[in-house]
């Protein structure tokens, strides 16, 4: 689990989707906007709909999978020299019907490292896609101070 102060608070997740920053790839989506600047790190959660399973044992598996591999991989530190996000994760509803064929009748091991393997490639997608418009972002800026 992640430490109190790197978890979004409802408020968070409820603006963050009214925002639409939206970036998707693979198995995952992700909501996201720039953290406040007078806070120095990331913020995360994670949600896993109903419509996976409605046995909230299964979904919270996901949930374990994901936020164990966010732990212990460094590369969610993204590396955007003093940028800080907030970052809301999601399965993508329209990969639901192929992971529930992928996982049927697998054990939780395989389970655990086939969601941790596909959150890995998309987290480092997303983590591109930020670190491109966040040079893209500074050069308007660097540009628009020189006029």
């Amino acid at each position: 689990m992640l430490v109190k102060k790197q978890r979004l608070k409802t408020k968070d997740v409820l603006f963050l989707t009214k925002k639409r920053q939206f970036y998707g790839n693979g198995l995952f989506g992700f909501f996201y906007i720039q953290q406040y600047p007078n806070l120095k790190y990331n913020q995360l959660s994670c949600h896993i709909s109903i419509k996976y399973s409605k046995h909230s044992a299964d979904r919270n598996l996901l949930k374990r999978a994901i936020m164990r591999r966010v732990q212990t991989n460094v590369t969610w530190e993204i590396p955007t020299g003093n940028t800080y996000y907030k970052i809301f994760i999601l399965l993508n509803k329209n990969k639901l019907e192929q992971l529930q064929k992928d996982v049927a009748n697998q054990d939780r091991k395989h389970i655990i490292s086939h969601i941790q393997r596909q959150f890995a490639q998309s987290f480092t997608a997303l983590s591109r896609h930020l670190w491109a418009s966040s040079k893209t972002s500074s050069t308007t800026v660097t540009n628009s101070s020189k006029h």
